[in-house]
């Protein structure tokens, strides 16, 4: 793990440092995204760059033991004034997700090529713990060493509200890793997602002038772990947190806005049919076994076709586990008969 403040330091399981942690597979993931398809990645916001306002819907398929993979998307899309119309555009199209159709309306599929929409899609294996020797001290010293960081700008700037509500978090999700019995699946995705919308969010940030972005998650077990323990979801305050630090680190007087958007507890989602273009990617990525190059159902494959192999506007990656940590790798999808 690296601690994202001070020295940008190395942080082991039972260390005592300060810092926000960024977990080991997104460093390697890190040293992937800067490569060859970084490319790609600014291209996309470099024809757009009069845009200042930008939106991240995201959706996942994650735990489940029927898929070869679990997937994360990510999809990036400009904030207009006709947005309200977009969404009945989308919903329109899109009619339900995909687990609940037989077959993708290709209509939905052109609109997504076509459209200014970039997604950013990360594979991970199966059960993917954080630390392949001892993930629960992993943790454990991820959480220390931030109520460290959050005690020390306490002491240098003040009892201010974010300081006190994050300690409180951090504490909160330490006192939950610290009891032996406790089920650690949810934290880790929460962990997982948090991380990647904050890395990606600051590398939108670094791509474009952005005067305010937000991030637009479905209604989930992350959004609503333990609630009633935090003022806000806790996944919120640690996206936030990471994403700061990761700005600071690469310019103290940044002005970006990274913004949140709260889903009602109940009833449908105001923003749900923009929802349904990441867990269209995602589910299709969580069940397509790229070793044996199947799906298991045909929907899918028009999908792969037509949305995977845009490679402008459609980037793939894996992230390996492996013995002794992780390794990650872009993942491009080719047409039948292109190079």
């Amino acid at each position: 793990m690296k601690a994202i403040t001070e020295k940008h330091e190395m942080v082991h399981p039972g260390e005592s440092k300060s810092g926000i942690v960024m977990h080991n597979f997104l460093s390697h993931l890190d040293e992937t995204f800067n490569k060859s398809s970084h490319a790609l990645f600014l291209d996309f916001f470099n024809k757009n760059n009069d845009i200042s306002k930008w939106m991240i819907f995201s959706d996942y398929a994650l735990n489940d033991r029927s898929k070869p993979n679990d997937a994360i998307t990510f999809s990036i899309l400009p904030y207009t004034g006709n947005l309200i119309d977009l969404g009945k555009l989308v919903d329109k199209l899109s009619f339900k997700d995909i687990k609940n159709l037989k077959k993708v309306n290709a209509e939905f599929l052109h609109f997504i090529n076509e459209s200014e929409i970039i997604n950013i899609s990360i594979i991970m294996d199966k059960n993917m713990k954080l630390d392949p020797f001892n993930e629960r001290e992993a943790l454990k010293t991820c959480y220390k060493t931030a109520i460290n960081q959050v005690s020390r700008w306490i002491k240098n700037e003040g009892e201010n509200e974010n300081y006190i509500r994050l300690q409180k978090a951090y504490r909160t999700l330490l006192d939950e890793v610290s009891k032996q019995g406790s089920n650690l699946r949810n934290i880790r995705n929460i962990e997982i997602v948090s991380n990647l919308i904050a890395y990606i969010t600051f590398q939108v940030c670094k791509s474009t002038k952005i005067e305010t972005i937000g991030w637009f998650s479905d209604r989930d077990n992350m959004l609503n772990h333990k609630i009633a323990k935090f003022s806000m979801p806790v996944i919120f305050d640690l996206a936030n947190n990471l994403f700061h630090n990761l700005m600071s680190s690469n310019d103290s007087n940044y002005t970006e806005k990274f913004v949140f958007g709260l889903p009602e507890e109940t009833g449908t989602v105001w923003y749900d049919s923009f929802n349904r273009i990441p867990d269209l990617i995602a589910a299709t990525l969580a069940d397509y076994d790229y070793k044996k190059n199947l799906s298991s159902h045909a929907k899918f494959i028009p999908v792969i076709e037509n949305i995977l192999t845009n490679r402008k506007k459609c980037l793939v990656y894996k992230i390996h586990t492996l013995s002794d940590g992780f390794q990650a790798g872009y993942l491009p999808f080719f047409r039948q008969g292109e190079a």
